[in-house]
């Protein structure tokens, strides 16, 4: 009964170690994913606000 049970211990701590990879590289794939959309709403924004003060400068200007 005792060695069924530490083998299926082993068993489990086997399969959850041979996933740690994976879930890594999922969780690093999300983190990617989230960053680059990050940046390209960061971008956007400084696009918008370049864009606002150049024509409030041309405003101003002409």
């Amino acid at each position: 009964m005792i060695v069924q049970t530490i083998n299926a211990n082993t068993q489990m701590l086997q399969k959850a170690w041979a996933a740690f990879p994976l879930t890594k590289i999922k969780e690093r794939a999300f983190e990617g994913a989230f960053f680059s959309v990050v940046l390209i709403a960061m971008a956007g924004w400084v696009y918008f606000i370049t864009l606002s003060l150049l024509r409030l400068i041309l405003w101003f200007v002409g």
